[in-house]
């Protein structure tokens, strides 16, 4: 009896021995996959509320720059849609960090082809045995639902603009007042300025039609529209075309004073929209 006693006992050592082995943590290596995790992978269009938070595990001990960035791909390429940041290291060795991009990104709903796709990226970069730089990475998918949204034709010509192009606008609350700007995107600062501001009130069902007027465009002039909104920012954007529809390489420079030194064969520069309506 004694002995079937000690032989219980022995067994029960060596089973949480074996245990305490297979609950020990396993490290990672350099090149080893790792893993990314958020805590909100879904947003409303117009809205990135507080942002992303990220949570990245199995990181390797050697590592000690874990890199977080958000971006957006679309027919035409892709990009980031905030700055990337460094995550912050936790006492447990998982990194974390939070991004937030500015309003002037606002979240798009995908169209009928998917676009534009969303996604949330943790990677680090190290060099190996031969010293070649090596990436490692993982992402996740962000969802956008349908919310905000002001739609009209990706291209117009000048003609088109002075004109008047129609906009729809969808998802707002019902009767709301918004307001924006209409910016034209200057080249030599790679930053939009403002050339037009204007203010609506919207249907009872959060909907209403609208015209963009605006003067003196030249062929490759790119517009965006931004509204400010209760649920939060949504941008409109159509770039000036040739009256059959094509975009030159390379546009004519928009304001006379940069162009070229002949006044008379430089286009005028863009002027203040003359009218946004909603038609509400």
């Amino acid at each position: 009896m004694r002995n079937i006693t000690r032989g219980a006992l022995a067994l029960v050592g060596a089973g949480a021995l074996s245990l305490g082995v297979l609950a020990a943590p396993a490290s990672a290596d350099l090149g080893d996959p790792i893993s990314l995790a958020v805590e909100n992978d879904t947003f409303t269009a117009g809205s990135w509320g507080e942002g992303v938070d990220f949570v990245v595990t199995d990181v390797p001990e050697e590592v000690d720059e874990i890199t977080l960035t958000i971006g957006s791909a679309g027919r035409n390429g892709a990009g980031p849609v905030a700055d990337p940041i460094q995550a912050d290291e936790q006492t447990d060795g998982s990194y974390t960090g939070n991004i937030t991009p500015p309003r002037e990104v606002a979240p798009v709903a995908p169209d009928a082809d998917g676009f534009p796709e969303y996604t949330a990226t943790a990677s680090y970069s190290y060099e190996d045995a031969e010293g070649e730089a090596q990436f490692v990475s993982d992402s996740v998918e962000l969802t956008i639902e349908e919310g905000l949204s002001v739609s009209g034709p990706e291209n117009a010509t000048v003609g088109e603009l002075a004109e008047g192009i129609d906009l729809e606008f969808a998802g707002f609350q019902p009767d709301e007042s918004i307001d924006g700007d209409i910016e034209f995107f200057n080249p030599e600062t790679g930053e939009y300025d403002t050339i037009g501001d204007f203010a609506a009130t919207l249907g009872p069902d959060g909907s209403g039609e609208g015209t963009l007027t605006i003067i003196n465009a030249s062929p490759g002039n790119a517009f965006r529209v931004s509204i400010d909104a209760t649920e939060g920012t949504v941008n409109y954007y159509v770039t000036a075309t040739e009256d059959d529809g094509t975009i030159p390489t390379d546009p004519a420079p928009s304001d006379p004073q940069a162009g070229d030194e002949d006044d008379e064969d430089s286009p005028a520069a863009p002027t203040r929209p003359e009218r946004v309506d909603t038609g509400a």
